[in-house]
């Protein structure tokens, strides 16, 4: 029967769960040997990216990636987590500030599939459309 990065990935996610790091150290090894026993040690990435998004949501905690054309300021970071936070019901929210110079200005929020598209690049081409018709 093959197993599943997303099998593998939960139970690890069981293995690990309210142990001390001592011991997640020890599973980890562990999990490692047998994926090599099991010939999966090419899916370790995958594997390991499922139990990433498996954790988040176990622990409430949401990645927002947030474009901007500069690198947001600490106040501005602590707005948008306390912003996402609330939208999506997050006990925490952990901010990758991605920079394109591209969107001339304002934000854009990526929160899985949720796009929140606050760029200027996009409210010009929103009134290019009004205007147009």
């Amino acid at each position: 029967m093959k197993i599943s990065t997303t099998q593998y990935a939960k139970t690890l996610l069981e293995l690990t769960e309210n142990k001390s790091q001592e011991d997640v150290l020890v599973i980890v090894k562990k999990f490692a040997e047998q994926l090599k026993a099991d010939g999966q040690l090419k899916n370790a990435g995958k594997i390991m990216e499922k139990f990433g998004e498996l954790y988040n949501t176990a622990n409430g905690i949401i990645v927002a990636e947030v474009v901007t054309k500069e690198k947001i300021e600490h106040e501005m970071k602590e707005k948008i987590k306390k912003f996402v936070k609330e939208k999506y019901s997050a006990k925490i929210v952990e901010i990758e500030n991605s920079i394109d110079e591209k969107i001339q200005g304002g934000i854009i929020i990526k929160v899985n599939d949720d796009v929140i598209d606050g760029s200027v690049k996009k409210q010009l081409t929103n009134l290019k459309k009004v205007l147009s018709s």
